[in-house]
């Protein structure tokens, strides 16, 4: 049974049709093939969501000086032009998302794009003061603005710019112009923001908001950002810890913000399974945040639920989309409802075909019955959450411990009584390590099981 949580933060606003659920699709790992967007864009706007954030990174079909960008599966412009079809049949807005400062490791990577890099042992940040990169951030916002020519907003990222101020050529600019680290990040983000007003009047610039978030109010409205940019204030976690003014520096700014909260992707870069109340959590954490807030801005324009593949271009992948879609059909339930209670609950089990109920934290203990698209995915997530468990139980026993070690291994010193039943329990494991894509594992564990 699930207990009642509720907050009608969003209430008024859900009224009003220009208020965003905004689902973030984060295509920097396991890139999902175009015919599933065509099985879950319907999902998404039954379940609420308005607009679509689109994270391309090195999916995008990056062409001419550029074409180094573009992974080897990344999608054609055929397949881009086909995925903005399907959200425009499902009455999803396009927001495309291309990252300008901070996150640049698809591209300083490339050897041709090091001199770019900020610190150069680090391909994380952008040099805002090398002569090539404006130019190069300007190149990728063509190519990728020139194929949504009917997106109202975009969105330049900007988060997480750790590296500012190292590199010889910024100390210079810095030391001559008497600026900051804060203040060279907002110079170079005016820059950025006031290329595309200029060349793209029609769209809103969006950006995440953390490089400001700890900014004084006097070198926020020194920036003179306010009136050109709307910031995505993200915040992923059940107990908020923004600065306590932030909202009231934030709306003497900006007039209108955006908030941003997470489905999965957001509590450790090597998960697998999603915690799914730890994100309803989060949305309600939201929902009072707004409540307690909406009356300082002239607008609060949406919520972007976002959904993180990986935590940066070099991690390892983290909580796949397709066992995460019912993460995001609660969530996107909580935004439009205001609550979340057993009647939801059961609603989105329902949805997804669940028998019984969804599990709302992973369970190994559970054996669920479901069908959505992925739902296999899901399903084989939970079986690897039992193997996992249950092998590292085995592996970290005491019996194992003590009489099946490395030590006993390798001189060969072993109690055959011990031995027999450590075996015995290890035979339990096979026929699930066979489907292993890894056969020295498998080798290894054979090796064991016939000492």
């Amino acid at each position: 049974m699930v207990s009642s949580r509720t907050n009608k933060g969003l209430s008024a606003m859900n009224e009003s049709s220009d208020f965003h659920h905004t689902v973030h699709l984060d295509l920097k790992g396991a890139p999902p093939r175009v015919s599933y967007f065509a099985e879950i864009f319907p999902l998404f706007r039954q379940w609420g969501a308005t607009s679509l954030l689109l994270e391309y990174e090195d999916m995008f079909p990056y062409q001419n000086d550029l074409k180094e960008l573009a992974a080897e599966h990344a999608y054609s412009k055929d397949d881009i032009q086909r995925i903005q079809q399907l959200a425009e049949q499902n009455n999803l807005e396009v927001i495309p998302l291309v990252q300008t400062f901070g996150h640049f490791e698809f591209v300083l990577k490339h050897e041709k794009f090091q001199k770019l890099r900020e610190v150069a042992a680090y391909p994380t940040s952008l040099c805002p003061t090398h002569p090539d990169a404006l130019d190069t951030v300007k190149l990728m916002i063509d190519q990728i603005l020139t194929l949504h020519p009917r997106s109202h907003r975009f969105h330049i990222g900007a988060d997480e710019v750790y590296h500012i101020g190292f590199c010889e050529r910024c100390k210079k600019t810095m030391a001559s112009e008497n600026l900051t680290n804060q203040q060279m990040f907002f110079v170079h983000i005016e820059k950025v923001v006031k290329y595309v007003k200029c060349k793209y009047n029609h769209l809103t610039v969006l950006m995440w908001d953390d490089m400001m978030r700890f900014c004084e109010l006097a070198l926020l409205k020194e920036s003179k950002l306010g009136d050109i940019v709307e910031p995505m204030v993200w915040h992923y976690v059940t107990q908020f810890v923004l600065p306590n003014d932030i909202w009231d520096r934030y709306s003497k700014v900006f007039p209108n913000i955006w908030l941003a909260s997470s489905f999965k992707g957001a509590t450790s870069s090597s998960a697998y399974l999603t915690n799914i109340m730890y994100h309803v959590d989060n949305h309600l954490a939201w929902l009072s945040v707004i409540n307690q807030e909406k009356h300082k801005f002239k607008k609060i324009c949406g919520i972007t639920v976002t959904g993180w593949q990986r935590f940066d271009h070099f991690a390892v992948l983290c909580e796949l989309l397709p066992q995460a879609l019912p993460s995001l059909a609660a969530c996107l339930h909580v935004l439009k409802s205001g609550t979340f209670n057993s009647d939801i609950h059961l609603t989105v089990s329902k949805e997804l075909e669940f028998e019984p109920t969804l599990p709302l934290i992973p369970d190994r203990t559970i054996f669920p019955k479901c069908k959505f698209p992925g739902s296999d995915i899901y399903l084989q997530m939970l079986d690897f959450l039992r193997f996992e468990l249950d092998y590292n139980e085995y592996i970290h026993s005491d019996r194992r411990q003590t009489w099946m070690n490395d030590y006993n291994l390798q001189r060969g010193f072993l109690n055959p009584a011990h031995l027999q039943q450590l075996l015995d329990e290890a035979l339990r494991f096979l026929p699930e390590l066979t489907y292993l894509p890894y056969p020295d594992t498998l080798i290894l564990f054979k090796c064991l099981w016939t000492h």
